[in-house]
């Protein structure tokens, strides 16, 4: 694609991303751009039921950010320009094969035929990876019980330096506000309530939209519209801009590595999006194959066995989160458990304190 360019994201930036913003030298740049500064979280019950905490209740308060992905996603590309990387944009890999030493590829650059070698190959491609298919490490389908996502701009006030999800009947909502204006609503849905309407997500690659959704919300906003804060939410706002959709939600993780090959952010895996930290998956993980690719080009030897050490550095640094976003998982489609949460966190907050700390605060 050409950038900036919109993509399908909750729009909230996890304050656990500032060490890696600053790492990479585009915490000023990000801050420049249209954002809502987030200090707090709102999660609410089908009954309407809510609770509100800190992002951090330490002294040294922590913020998230309500930042369009498109801004983000662009003042990394022009980073990594700046850095020295050859920018192909509106482009497409039509030929991939092995080389003797390497990899060669042919890309569609616009029309324009490219032949370009690398010695190792990075698929940072996204959830539909092309690289993982053609290489076989994609694995089996996806669970048919996996949420739809689908997201939504709405005109409309900011929420008060606020980031909320909200239950409703086979699904939750986030909404987080941008600071331009407009609100983001982005919720996952289970594609139950879409068979329901003749509506058949079947593949990772196939838009709900495609098969019979098209412009028509009215369910939708009927669906969401169940929660109360929801329902005043989508009274006073407009829908501005097109609706974008995905499927499935999440999957589990990809083998990320192989001969001459690893997989970065979410071509290698793709969390629930209810803590907000795929944007930190992705970053860390980009992080963590720039270190295994340093000792792999110091050893001369870009072998599964040396670029394994990858997978196990990406299991070391995630496995506390991705354990905590399972279980956050579960509760979210598990509504009586967690209206039961949201209830006796109202009078003591400290289970629910502690979670958002876990989820929010960087790594040490």
């Amino acid at each position: 694609q050409q950038f900036p360019r919109e993509k399908l994201c909750g729009d909230f930036v996890n304050p656990v991303n500032w060490p890696l913003f600053r790492k990479l030298g585009v915490e000023e740049e990000i801050l420049s751009n249209p954002h809502e500064k987030i200090t707090t979280f709102c999660v609410s019950s089908l009954s309407g039921d809510d609770v509100k905490v800190p992002l951090n209740s330490r002294p040294a308060a922590l913020f998230g950010l309500g930042l369009r992905r498109s801004s983000l996603d662009h003042v990394l590309l022009k980073k990594a320009a700046s850095d020295g990387a050859l920018l192909f944009q509106s482009s497409r890999v039509t030929e991939l094969t092995k080389a003797r030493k390497g990899w060669d590829l042919t890309i569609d650059n616009s029309g324009t035929v490219k032949e370009l070698h690398a010695r190792i190959l990075i698929g940072a491609d996204g959830r539909n990876s092309w690289v993982a298919h053609h290489l076989g490490l994609a694995g089996g389908a996806a669970a048919g019980k996996r949420s739809v996502g689908f997201q939504l701009r709405l005109k409309s006030s900011g929420l008060a330096g606020g980031v909320e999800v909200h239950l409703f009947p086979g699904g939750y909502a986030g909404v987080v506000g941008l600071g331009d204006g407009t609100l983001n609503l982005a919720c996952a849905i289970s594609p139950s309530l879409l068979f329901q309407r003749g509506v058949k997500p079947l593949t990772e690659k196939i838009s709900p939209l495609e098969r019979g959704i098209r412009g028509d919300l009215t369910w939708l906003e009927s669906l969401l519209s169940q929660n109360p804060r929801l329902r005043e939410i989508l009274r006073r706002s407009e829908r501005v801009g097109k609706i974008r959709s995905v499927y499935p939600v999440y999957f589990p993780p990809r083998r990320p590595y192989a001969n001459g090959v690893l997989l970065a952010g979410d071509a290698a895996r793709v969390s629930e999006p209810v803590t907000g930290e795929g944007i930190y998956f992705a970053l860390k993980s980009g992080m963590l194959a720039a270190e295994t690719l340093d000792g792999a080009f110091c050893r001369g030897d870009s072998s599964a066995s040396q670029l394994k050490s990858y997978a196990r550095a990406c299991d070391t640094v995630f496995r506390r989160r991705l354990r905590l976003n399972s279980l956050i998982r579960f509760l979210m489609h598990h509504s009586a458990l967690l209206s039961a949460i949201i209830r006796a966190s109202a009078k003591r907050r400290r289970l629910l304190d502690s979670m958002v700390q876990l989820v929010c605060a960087p790594d040490t």
